[in-house]
């Protein structure tokens, strides 16, 4: 059976004057500022104003009349939590939480109603840390923010503006829009059906075009249109074989409120007309994935709920034009701020869950798949992969028919890891590839040259748009590292 993955105005709101706040503590010597985005959501306005009696460099923000009680509270860039100090506590911040983004660089939120996150959690730009409140020394409803470098109060700068500091309020519009990044642990892209993974991106957009580059083995043809209209902005694009006929598909959950599941089956050189599998499935901002979950030969999809339940539901394929109704199969797996993916761990033929913790504990587990009626017990089958910011992924990296993993380190470093499944749990890591994917690069896993060996791919998304793969030896490494197409998957695209 063929291998399937996932891849996957002004207010009173004030600080109580005299207040103390305690600093932040040291860090390590500070390196370049975070690209920072404003701590709360994309869109929106906030006033914002500066105490005299307050840290010298920390802000307030808030909306007129206490419009943002309750309101989410953002991580403005990635990081690890390292901070979560509930009330009661002597502090002055209330309840507070404080995200160590690397380089000696920390922001800390404070007086929040309530807190969304635990210690030690990795958490994506974009991500909730708690919401909104008045806890602590202060009068109102308010959100207040700091900026650290080695433990000292920096100036703020969000979304590319420094900001005035002044007790008159000026205003803010969040510029945190593109986080958080999603969590594509890899998936099935052999459209044409010839035993070869192809490249497809998702323009998104007001557009949404959908153009492919099918593998010859040795590279990637010319780019070709394959759809004019699917997955536009704001959705939730994945591949799979929903009919079982060797191909594989396109998919695209709407999210929201209404949660929609589209489905385009490909015909081998084109993707037909798109219609609705699923009236509702996978909402708001939960996590979608693809994978054969039931092992009968048709991709279903899966949805990850995060936050404090962690559920997990499953729609099972028909193979024909439709998934059935959504069935919870796991009470708790994968949380707020880990990875999930889906991937056949074990070779018996159907998915299974896997996910990663990353942060500092970098833990893997997987929930095993029973076929029918859902996932078994959590397993702890690693101990450190992907700690931090690393991109995982999963794939048959040595073919012998069990899903790895596979960790992309990124930054000036580059490696890449694989850890190879035994069907039980993963062994150590091991480096297989010192140089791919730097920083800024989309990174994927796919069977390229039809070996029945993943592979790994790049998209460079810059004004280039270069794609690189480098092909599984099957043993020790991805090797013969070549650019595979000279323009492919432009800035702001979703590419697979």
């Amino acid at each position: 059976m063929r291998r399937r993955h996932t891849y996957m105005g002004l207010v009173g709101a004030v600080l109580t004057a005299g207040a103390t706040l305690l600093p932040a503590p040291a860090a390590s010597a500070a390196g370049p500022r975070p690209d920072f985005r404003a701590p709360w959501p994309c869109g929106q306005t906030r006033d914002y104003y500066h105490h005299s009696s307050e840290v010298p460099a920390a802000l307030d923000f808030n909306i007129a009349g206490s419009g943002d009680l309750g309101t989410p509270a953002l991580a403005s860039a990635a990081g690890t939590v390292v901070d979560v100090v509930p009330v009661p506590n002597s502090s002055g911040y209330g309840n507070h939480v404080r995200v160590d983004h690397g380089g000696g660089w920390t922001t800390l939120v404070a007086h929040l109603d309530r807190i969304t996150v635990a210690e030690g959690q990795y958490v994506r730009a974009g991500a909730e840390l708690g919401k909104v409140g008045t806890t602590g020394q202060s009068s109102g409803p308010h959100l207040h923010y700091e900026q650290e470098a080695d433990g000292v109060n920096q100036p703020i700068v969000i979304d590319g503006v420094a900001l005035r500091y002044s007790t008159t309020a000026a205003r803010h519009t969040s510029g945190n829009c593109g986080s958080p990044a999603p969590m594509l642990g890899g998936s099935p892209t052999d459209f044409t059906g010839d035993g070869k993974d192809d490249v497809v991106a998702f323009t998104q957009g007001p557009e949404a075009d959908v153009y492919v580059a099918a593998s010859t083995g040795a590279g990637f043809g010319g780019a070709g249109v394959w759809h004019e209209f699917f997955a536009p902005g704001g959705e939730s694009p994945l591949s799979g074989d929903f009919n079982g006929d060797g191909r594989d598909d396109i998919v695209t959950f709407t999210g929201g409120a209404e949660a929609d599941v589209f489905v385009a089956a490909s015909t081998g050189a084109g993707f037909g007309a798109a219609s609705v599998w699923h009236t509702h499935f996978a909402p708001g901002g939960e996590v979608p994935a693809v994978g054969d979950v039931n092992g009968d030969g048709f991709d279903d999809i899966v949805t990850f709920t995060q936050g404090a339940e962690a559920d997990v539901y499953v729609a099972l394929s028909n193979g024909v034009d439709g998934f059935g109704g959504g069935v919870k199969w796991h009470e708790f797996f994968s949380p707020a701020g880990e990875f999930p993916a889906l991937g056949d761990v074990d070779g018996d033929g159907r998915d299974d869950l896997v996910t990663f913790t990353q942060g500092a504990s970098a833990d893997v587990y997987v929930a095993f798949s029973d076929g029918s009626t859902g996932f078994g017990p959590g397993r702890l089958v690693h101990e450190h992969f992907a700690p931090g910011a690393e991109q995982p992924r999963v794939g048959d990296v040595n073919g012998d028919g069990r899903d790895d993993i596979v960790a992309f380190t990124q930054g000036s470093d580059a490696d890449v890891f694989v850890a190879v499944s035994d069907g039980a749990r993963f062994g150590g890591g091991r480096l297989w590839n010192e140089f791919f994917a730097p920083a800024g690069e989309f990174p994927y896993v796919g069977d390229f040259d039809g070996d029945g060996k993943d592979d790994i791919v790049t998209f460079t998304r810059n004004a280039e748009a270069d794609v690189y793969v480098a092909l599984s030896n099957g043993v020790d490494g991805f090797v013969q590292g070549a650019k595979w197409h000279d323009y492919f998957g432009l800035p702001g695209e979703t590419t697979l």
